[in-house]
């Protein structure tokens, strides 16, 4: 009874890291719209968010061996290499595009733990992940002209790429590490990574910045997407598979889409709608079991 209360709670707390990360995608274009940079938006959101930590964490981060700094370092240069494509393939695509390109790390991270850490998935995993596949292609097809992946779209399937190696990473490593040290420590190596960017690449862009209109989506991105968020996910992977948490975490491409429409980014369209659909019915499979209603109903019916 205790551990599915334990397993209860993890995915409530995916769903909730869900729901953060998909209000986060027109927080983020409200970033981009202010003219912040790339590599500006993930420094000052993981920089931000590590100082946070720091400071309620600080007892835990006086006493991080090299062996913690190593570990939480390699999730947090994945971590930062995701976001730095993610918002760089933002700026060139819609916040709906970006949501639900992203939210195909579903379809990666079964293999990858099936490859690298002998976690196999289950045929249900095997098929949500189909299902979310196929919504996804569909919310990318124009209508008259098929399939169409500009390059800040193939920036964003790379971003899911380093997402899946990342949720991959932290079911293998959240047991291995106190789970603020790991948040601690990917902030600030990802917030570094996104600093060393920004210095080598966009120093001239900083000037053109509106930080006024920038700091309130950066302050949601560094205290909720950010500190928060990853220290829930981190936690919730210590008690849960990575393919079911990249299912749950996956509802995060629907929410992005249904936020960015409510607040005017974009407008309701047939392939956001089916789209959408077909990636919910296929994530709500992996919580309902079809075989099992339908055996049960005759059964209810003859005990009535």
């Amino acid at each position: 009874m205790e551990k599915n209360k334990v397993a209860l709670v993890s995915d409530l707390m995916l769903a909730s890291v869900a729901l953060i990360w998909g209000l986060g995608f027109p927080v983020t274009q409200m970033a981009i719209d202010a003219n912040l940079s790339s590599g500006l938006i993930v420094a000052l959101r993981f920089l931000i968010a590590a100082l946070v930590m720091g400071i309620i964490f600080r007892k835990e981060v006086r006493t991080i061996t090299a062996r913690d700094a190593l570990l939480g370092c390699v999730a947090g240069l994945i971590l930062g290499m995701a976001f730095l494509l993610q918002v760089m393939g933002q700026s060139m695509t819609t916040p709906s595009n970006s949501a639900f390109l992203t939210s195909l790390n579903v379809i990666i991270v079964p293999f990858l733990s099936w490859a690298f850490f002998h976690q196999r998935p289950t045929r249900k995993m095997l098929l949500v992940a189909l299902g979310c596949l196929v919504g996804a292609l569909v919310l990318t097809i124009t209508p008259g002209q098929g399939l169409q992946l500009g390059f800040g779209d193939l920036l964003v399937l790379c971003c899911a790429v380093a997402f899946s190696l990342h949720i991959s990473y932290l079911g293998w490593v959240a047991g291995r590490i106190d789970v603020k040290k790991l948040t601690f420590l990917q902030m600030l190596t990802a917030g570094c990574l996104g600093s060393i960017y920004t210095l080598v690449f966009e120093l001239p862009q900083i000037a053109e910045a509106d930080f006024a209109a920038g700091w309130a989506p950066v302050l949601y991105m560094a205290l909720l997407s950010t500190a928060f968020a990853f220290f829930a996910q981190t936690y919730a992977q210590k008690h849960t598979s990575p393919a079911r948490a990249a299912i749950i975490l996956g509802c995060e491409g629907l929410l992005g889409s249904i936020f960015s429409v409510l607040l005017g980014y974009e407008p309701v369209t047939i392939n956001l709608v089916v789209g959408g659909t077909i990636i919910f019915l296929s994530l709500l499979l992996m919580e309902v079991n079809p075989v099992a209603l339908l055996r049960r109903r005759p059964a209810d019916a003859e005990q009535a």
